[in-house]
């Protein structure tokens, strides 16, 4: 295997959310009388930090407002995550990559109770060592983070793939230096996502292919 170990993202990687997050949006764009948005429009335009992107969508985010904001939106999606899938092909990566010894993770810029209970929920944490979030809901982002769960997997940058579904995802490998690959199924189009250099996949299923020598 070219990899020892995989750092997942979670929010449209592993777990099919894109679509709720569309609707919870739309519900506080209705409150402030604000158009909506399509899920055309938010997969070539969602980016960290949301705050940025909750700003082009003409919501009021000084710290008040912005802080309320993110309050309603994690309430709403607590309650609506039960409905949320895993994406096709997840579990049977998790399992192929668990049953050829590579260690796995998860890197969120959640927050990180969430993440341990949305990772319970669906009955995964005995596949990843170990899982990292943040300690709010202002989704800024995990440049930060990243750098602490990758001196916590102790590995050489050449021995770690990251998984994700963002350009953010992609910077984040960047600036670790770490190989990459891009899921066009999550919170960014394939078009957006073919700006970077990484390889982008339109499958879970197609991963297995990219870790074997």
């Amino acid at each position: 295997m070219k990899y020892s170990h995989i750092i997942w993202d979670w929010n449209g990687t592993i777990i099919n959310d894109a679509r709720l997050c569309v609707d919870l949006v739309n519900e506080i764009l209705d409150e402030f009388n604000l158009e909506r948005v399509t899920i055309a429009y938010y997969l070539n335009n969602f980016s960290f930090p949301v705050k940025s992107y909750y700003a082009r969508l003409g919501l009021p985010i000084d710290s008040k407002n912005y802080k309320a904001l993110s309050e309603k939106f994690i309430i709403n999606y607590r309650k609506s995550f039960p409905n949320c899938k895993l994406q096709k092909g997840a579990k049977k990566c998790l399992q192929y990559f668990q049953k050829n010894s590579i260690k796995q993770s998860v890197l969120s810029a959640g927050n990180q109770k969430d993440l341990n209970n949305f990772i319970s929920f669906h009955n995964l944490s005995p596949f990843f060592d170990f899982a990292s979030g943040v300690n709010d809901v202002f989704a800024r982002g995990k440049a930060e983070l990243a750098k602490h769960h990758f001196n916590k997997i102790g590995l050489a940058a050449s021995e770690v793939l990251l998984v994700g579904d963002t350009l953010h995802d992609a910077e984040v490998a960047t600036e670790l230096g770490l190989n990459c690959i891009l899921f066009s199924g999550g919170h960014n189009s394939k078009e957006l996502l073919l700006k970077p250099s990484y390889p982008v996949i339109e499958s879970l299923e197609e991963l297995s292919n990219w870790v074997q020598d």
